[in-house]
């Protein structure tokens, strides 16, 4: 039911040779099943990359080892996995795990093949001659040499025995090598995290291989232009050195000096200042202090809030009249200076006017209503109504000075052609 449903995880294995994989070997964890291997196949890099059909997710840090049960077959071979730790990140199915993460199986023709040929013809020899000693007449005279086994042997228990005697740091030694190789048991899942982690690390370096071989190319001159920019460094330094004492001492006695002669004298006229200050913030006693007098203003603020919101409402309300009146404030201020100017010179008193208004004809009859009047001579004097002249507009006008227009925000609120 779980190899024959098709239900399961696919992942890809890439390895470095077959090693007698073939479709239908076990993929195991722990040496349980957990699925089969469905198809081994060359890549266009001349790897081996297998398929694989299982029953569970794998986190990052999964590893791949091709194995064998036994030397009698080659469909005993078995992909054996070492799952990532569970909080490690989940491998979506369909994934492939690179030569980072897998090995292949060494066998046994691999190892004789890293011996040379009169090695491998020694061996071969060897394993013969022991044959030949178990077989045939030998083997009377081989089994008589079994019992200088037992004198062989006990020479030997004696030699550790006076080892052990002799050097009591030996069984130190060994205590702590079982100690190690507890400690080590109890953290073997870290340790495989890390060989897992090192070996990704490793294969993420040869990955970059280009660049830090380009890297390590251009370590050279740049540690030889460092080496003789410290160099220079340390000779400006040492040059600086002076500068920097003479500095120090001509700062240290110049803010000596300030110190004594200039800060210590404002800071002697400043302390009266200060207590009157905090005395004027605060001193016992209700009522005689600035914290008082803002504690009694608190109640005001309810009162004084309408007329303050009122004003404000009646600033809002003239500001397009202070806003006119704001560009005729040369002509208003300017009839004051000639008015003073004027009346200076007929009063030997000082700047005072003795003027007396008076008007003659002010108010007309227009049938039975008495209306101001709006068109008629005072003394030969003409009075003029409907005046909208501009600011500057009292005088002759002249070119790009006046009338004034306020930058165009009086357009339309007087009138630049009433000119004298």
């Amino acid at each position: 039911m779980i190899f024959g449903g098709g239900s399961g995880y696919k992942y890809k294995f890439d390895f470095q040779t077959a090693s007698g994989m073939v479709p239908g070997n076990f993929v195991m964890v722990g040496g349980s099943p957990i699925g089969k291997v469905t198809s081994v196949e060359l890549t266009d890099n001349n790897r081996v990359q297998m398929e694989v059909d299982i029953d569970r997710k794998l986190h990052e840090g999964t590893a791949a080892v091709i194995r064998k049960s036994s030397l009698s077959s080659l469909h005993n071979h078995y992909i054996s996995l070492s799952p990532g730790p569970d909080n490690a990140d989940v491998v979506e199915p369909g994934s492939t795990f690179d030569e980072g993460a897998t090995t292949t199986a060494v066998e046994l023709d691999q190892f004789f093949d890293t011996f040379d040929a009169k090695t491998r013809k020694g061996w071969s020899n060897w394993i013969q001659g022991i044959a030949a000693i178990y077989a045939g007449d030998a083997a009377e005279g081989a089994n008589k040499t079994f019992k200088y086994s037992g004198t062989a042997f006990s020479s030997t228990q004696r030699l550790m025995s006076e080892l052990a005697d002799q050097d009591t740091r030996l069984d130190q030694f060994v205590g702590n090598t079982s100690k190690f190789v507890t400690n080590l048991a109890e953290v073997s899942p870290q340790l495989t995290e890390l060989v897992s982690n090192s070996n990704t690390a490793l294969g993420k370096i040869a990955e970059n291989n280009v660049q830090l071989a380009q890297a390590l190319d251009e370590l050279p001159p740049t540690l030889r232009q460092a080496n003789t920019t410290f160099a220079n460094l340390r000779v400006t330094l040492d040059d600086l050195q002076p500068m920097i004492a003479a500095s120090g001492r001509a700062a240290d006695a110049g803010l000596a000096g300030y110190l004594k002669n200039d800060l210590r004298p404002v800071l002697n006229r400043a302390r009266p200042v200060f207590n009157d200050l905090a005395l004027a913030a605060g001193r016992p006693g209700p009522n005689n202090d600035t914290s008082d007098l803002l504690t009694s203003l608190i109640p005001l603020h309810n009162k004084a809030e309408p007329a303050v919101n009122a004003l404000v409402r009646a600033f809002d309300a003239n500001q397009p009249d202070l806003a006119v009146a704001r560009a005729y404030s040369p002509d208003i201020f300017n009839s004051w200076a000639r008015l003073a100017a004027i009346t200076s010179s007929y009063d030997a008193n000082g700047l005072y006017a003795r003027v007396t208004p008076s008007g003659t004809g002010v108010f007309q009859l227009n049938g039975t209503q008495i209306q101001p009047a709006d068109t008629t001579v005072y003394s030969g004097l003409d009075v003029i109504t409907g005046l909208q002249r501009c600011p500057g507009g009292s005088t002759q006008p002249i070119a790009g000075s006046n009338p004034f227009l306020d930058n165009g925000n009086l357009t339309g609120k007087c009138d630049p052609g009433q000119v004298p």
